[in-house]
């Protein structure tokens, strides 16, 4: 079993400011008591965040909260390798009660709104790139003031989505999200080629039908919709690449029916696949 729950900020540091370069991402679903803000500079694929799934590409600008479930998948999803900046911070980390303060009450909201996960967009993410970015270089007490230089534009901003449901941390138990962490990871391996409910019940030492409960509790979604999400997400990368036929892309996806392929893609991007890949046709050749 690969680490679940990290414990990331040494007791010795304020937080951690870090850049990072590797050729994929496969790290599994995980949590930590750490607040986190993740720049990707470089790479596209799957974000998994509490119970939403969504397709991220560059530039990506996420907020975690503390002990919300999340990964980064992009191993054998088209543009791999990994460029990104990472920030990670206890609430506490100026003092307890610090953000209670009513100087702070915006930092304070959006600590909160990340609970469920946040995607930031538009000029704030372009905003935030150069500032985040910067971060990595200064010395230790300008990286203090440009934190709190960070969370208050993030805190201010109007240009975000919240991913996760607002009842998923409630539900969460860390003994029960070992065992989906492994379920995760095992989903995450195999969703291209067909898999029973049987196979998958049986990674986590349950009956079928118990595994059905206990997986729609913990994702807001049945297996097969789940399936669906993380197949759709790949086709998006498959048609922005523009290399094959919708046939040979709802096969490479997992899907053995490209009509089913077809109507299931529009249900969830509100176009078709080739409607869809058209627009990076048009992009390319602009």
């Amino acid at each position: 079993m690969r680490i679940f729950r990290e414990n990331i900020v040494s007791p010795e540091n304020l937080f951690v400011v870090k850049a990072e370069e590797f050729k994929f991402n496969d790290f599994p679903f995980h949590s930590h008591p750490e607040y986190e803000i993740i720049l990707i500079l470089e790479s596209a694929g799957q974000r998994i965040v509490g119970d939403s799934i969504t397709e991220f590409t560059p530039v990506d600008l996420c907020m975690f909260g503390a002990n919300l479930p999340h990964t980064f998948y992009t191993k054998g999803l088209g543009n791999e390798a990994v460029n990104q900046v990472v920030i990670q911070f206890h609430e506490n980390f100026l003092g307890p009660g610090f953000f209670d303060r009513k100087h702070f009450k915006q930092i304070k909201d959006l600590l909160q709104r990340s609970s469920q996960g946040i995607v930031f967009t538009g000029q704030t993410r372009l905003t935030l790139t150069q500032k985040i970015t910067a971060l990595v270089e200064k010395n230790p007490a300008e990286t203090v003031i440009g934190l709190l230089d960070i969370l208050h534009l993030l805190s201010i901003s109007q240009e975000y989505t919240l991913l996760s449901s607002p009842g998923f941390l409630n539900d969460l138990n860390f003994d029960e999200s070992t065992r989906m962490s492994n379920v995760y990871d095992y989903i995450l391996d195999n969703f291209k080629r067909d898999l029973s409910l049987n196979e998958v019940a049986a990674i986590a030492n349950l009956s079928p039908s118990a595994f059905c409960r206990y997986f729609k509790k913990f994702t807001r979604k049945t297996l097969s919709e789940f399936l669906i999400d993380l197949r759709i997400g790949y086709a998006c990368k498959l048609l922005q690449s523009n290399n094959m036929g919708i046939s040979q892309i709802s096969l490479d996806a997992g899907f053995n029916n490209v009509s089913y392929f077809n109507r299931r893609f529009k249900i969830l991007k509100g176009e078709t696949p080739m409607e869809y890949q058209r627009h990076f046709i048009i992009k390319k050749a602009n």
